[in-house]
């Protein structure tokens, strides 16, 4: 009896660890699936079907994760996400004609052999790869531009909850510098102060590092009236700005204004790059 029990132990053990390498072998499974919406707004149903329950409505360039690779009934992506609205992570089906996949077949994009996750320089990406690594991982670009010996490949998606153009910026084929260039417009000029402040909590979370934090008033005309903080930046009086730091990134948030509009961006800079531009 004894000697069956030890029996059934081994052989559950060895049908476990099967199971556990047949997984993680998988580059399937492995391997998170990204989607990307190309419709200017798409409808998550609680089933694969038109008229069931929408559950979420998200905005052109919203990444979407597949749970699985095969379509359902042919027409459907079974995916998951977090919400923008709440911050819940959920899962539905979206026609597979409303996105773009961001993969080929089975290949999977993956980080460069002895490299650290963790200390990803961009989004998905480290300093110094080529365009055709960056195009892996983002899909298809909304625009390509040449300036000054540059390449500046943009895609536009949700950032921190904010319509966003997200730029790769090359030097002879490498990744030196990015950009977050935030497209939102408000009502209220003061409205954008907010924005700086979500884009900066979206910076430390992901980067988690404390900011250099500056305000700097150029004109101090408004200075004395809160209310008017958004007018005085529009005017070009006041600028906001916040810097990280890394061993390899240089990271700067700037809320500036000009000719009456204000912008928000976020530049991050390989160190190493810094003299590729000179």
């Amino acid at each position: 009896m004894k000697n069956n029990r030890t029996a059934n132990k081994v052989i559950m053990c060895l049908f476990m660890a099967i199971l556990f390498f047949s997984f993680f072998s998988n580059p399937v499974l492995s391997q998170e699936k990204k989607v990307r919406v190309i419709a200017e707004k798409a409808n998550i149903h609680l089933r694969p079907d038109k008229r069931s329950t929408i559950i979420e409505t998200v905005d052109k360039g919203t990444i979407l994760t597949l749970r699985q690779t095969r379509r359902v009934k042919k027409l459907w992506d079974y995916v998951y996400f977090t919400s923008e609205k709440t911050g819940i992570s959920k899962s539905g089906y979206i026609l597979d004609s409303l996105v773009e996949r961001l993969f080929g077949g089975f290949k999977a994009v993956t980080l460069d052999e002895g490299k650290d996750k963790s200390i990803l320089h961009f989004r998905q990406a480290f300093w110094g790869v080529n365009k055709e690594h960056v195009l892996k991982l983002e899909g298809k670009p909304s625009s390509q531009e040449f300036m000054d010996g540059l390449e500046i490949v943009g895609y536009q998606q949700k950032v921190a909850g904010m319509t966003c153009k997200i730029e790769y910026i090359f030097k002879e084929d490498k990744l030196i510098r990015a950009k977050y260039v935030f497209l939102e417009q408000r009502k209220y000029k003061n409205q954008y102060i907010a924005d700086y402040k979500k884009a900066k909590d979206f910076i430390t979370k992901n980067s988690e590092l404390s900011s250099v934090d500056n305000i700097n008033w150029l004109n101090s005309l408004y200075k004395e009236d809160y209310s008017k903080w958004g007018l005085a930046i529009s005017l070009g009086h006041l600028e906001y700005a916040s810097l990280w730091s890394t061993p390899e990134t240089d990271i700067m948030l700037k809320l500036y204004g000009e000719n009456n509009k204000i912008l928000i961006e976020v530049e991050y800079s390989g160190k190493k790059f810094k003299d590729v531009e000179q």
